[in-house]
């Protein structure tokens, strides 16, 4: 255990009590900046540290560098409509397999619901879903109610 942490376990008065109150780190992706700032604020009010991504490329960067308890994906992160967020379940799926992951949509798709629970996904939410609601799957996704 580092100088750093030490000093910190001491002050909390054990290494539990230091975990219970670090942040847990969430990222969410959506194409719609809206959506983005209005959930980044949202979750960051409720004590979770958040990153957000509105493309495919800058997601996965996200991915590579950092470790997130919870990914929230939009399905659809172009107009044309194609499964991006499919991609990022893969991605995740194969190199974080520890990251539960919640996927939204405002579109019908049993076929990809299918799919995206193959790779493990937590939850699937048809937009629009309420912030409370969703923030339920995200602590329950990791084991803890609100």
């Amino acid at each position: 255990m580092d100088l750093a942490l030490k000093g910190r376990v001491a002050e909390f008065g054990n290494s539990l009590a230091f975990s219970r109150g670090m942040k847990t780190k969430i990222l969410i992706i959506d194409d719609l900046k809206e959506i983005l700032l209005t959930m980044s604020r949202y979750f960051t009010i409720h004590g979770f540290e958040v990153d957000c991504a509105s493309e495919k490329e800058e997601a996965e960067a996200l991915i590579g560098a950092n470790t997130y308890s919870v990914v929230i994906t939009d399905l659809h992160l172009t107009p044309v409509r194609s499964n991006e967020g499919l991609e990022i379940v893969r991605l995740l799926y194969h190199e974080s397999p520890e990251t539960k992951i919640i996927m939204l949509t405002a579109f019908e798709s049993e076929e990809v619901e299918k799919e995206a629970s193959r790779y493990g996904i937590t939850a699937f939410f048809r937009k629009p879903v309420s912030l409370p609601v969703l923030r339920q799957a995200v602590e329950g996704s990791l084991g803890r109610s609100i």
